[in-house]
């Protein structure tokens, strides 16, 4: 069977531009997409930005008052998210935005003891499974979100933070 086609938008900051493998986070969306049996024309848009603008996104949608790692808004729930032009397919469906803080993710990554690569990874992972309706509200959720994301990048993703606490505050 060949490979399913999935648009992606990624746009990044330019203050955060050059520091994370661009192609590797595509490869890995689209596998996730693909494993989620996703049809093609299957789309997304993943913004890569600083603190500043995920603790106003976090403020503005979640009233939380401090930047996060990963934010998703999924296009079926809530308030409407334009679609990317060139996104629109009868065949697939847009399933909205993630947004993430290389600035967290950094900080995340050194007290995890892992790469910023693997970091941002994990939480771009995370936020898909968002859009895709897994949730961690339940232990039951939370173990399931956790698994998933394990059997992708591996059970080292979660080490530092099983220790501390939840992974997400989102």
């Amino acid at each position: 069977m060949p490979a399913a086609r999935y648009p992606l938008d990624i746009r990044v900051a330019p203050a955060q531009r050059g520091q994370v493998d661009l192609v590797a986070l595509r490869r890995l969306v689209r596998e996730v997409l693909r494993d989620e049996d996703q049809p093609a024309g299957t789309a997304l848009a993943l913004r890569i930005a600083g603190d500043t603008f995920l603790h106003t996104l976090n403020l503005e949608h979640r009233g939380v008052d401090a930047p996060t790692d990963v934010l998703s808004f999924p296009y079926d729930e809530g308030e409407a998210v334009p679609v990317p032009e060139g996104f629109e397919d009868e065949e697939g469906r847009y399933l909205g935005d993630i947004a993430i803080s290389l600035e967290t993710a950094g900080r995340q990554a050194k007290s995890a003891r892992i790469t910023l690569d693997e970091e941002v990874q994990h939480i771009v992972l995370h936020g898909v499974l968002h859009l895709l309706g897994y949730d961690h509200e339940t232990p039951e959720e939370a173990r399931d979100m956790e698994e998933r994301e394990e059997r992708r990048l591996g059970t080292h993703i979660h080490g530092a933070a099983k220790r501390r606490g939840p992974a997400h505050t989102d």
